[in-house]
């Protein structure tokens, strides 16, 4: 049986420029699924847009068995203001998902020199997915910012904000550990160093 695989979010999960030709995390989980795991019917499908916030697209014309969403690094520059309307997004984004398996990430720690509502608010949105994934049952969620101790390592940026290659590498990681996908002799599975 083959699975539709849906990544949403911003411009991490859609992995653009940042990477500097290196593969972002949905490439590395679509290798490790479609080719490792010797499921080439298996389709992913990519449809996060850089600078995106939080929204809830009409997921029904790719009747996707699971749905990965990453958001939150653009929407906590909206501050406190704007916890109450992510919330309430990211609920109906994982109602609306259903009845996929759904993923929730917390994004990713950003460096000291990122904008200041980035370093003042981005836990406070962190948490808001975590109690998100903790509300609904059977959500998985892939927790990059505690796996990454709070901290963004400065070899795993492209920028203040942005995973680079080894970045990637990483919230492929734990992506894969999350969904039980994980093997310590694949090429695919070993962190950045």
């Amino acid at each position: 049986m083959s699975t539709t695989w849906l990544f949403c979010g911003d411009s991490v999960t859609q992995g653009a420029k940042h990477t500097g030709g290196l593969r972002d995390y949905t490439q590395l989980l679509a290798e490790r699924v479609r080719f490792e795991l010797n499921r080439p019917a298996d389709v992913v499908i990519n449809t996060a847009v850089s600078g995106a916030r939080l929204t809830v697209p009409d997921f029904s014309r790719f009747r996707a068995g699971v749905v990965s969403i990453m958001y939150g690094l653009n929407d906590c520059l909206a501050g406190p203001d704007g916890l109450p309307a992510f919330r309430a997004g990211l609920h109906g984004l994982v109602r609306k998902a259903a009845p996929a398996q759904v993923v929730l990430h917390t994004p990713n720690p950003v460096l000291p020199t990122a904008v200041p509502a980035r370093l003042e608010w981005l836990t406070a949105y962190v948490a808001v997915v975590r109690e998100v994934a903790a509300a609904h049952p059977g959500v998985v969620l892939v927790d990059h910012h505690a796996g990454w101790g709070g901290r963004a390592p400065g070899r795993w940026m492209a920028d203040d904000c942005h995973p680079n290659g080894y970045g990637h590498r990483a919230l492929a990681g734990a992506l894969l550990r999350a969904l039980d996908l994980w093997d310590p002799d694949s090429p695919l599975c070993s962190l950045p160093t």
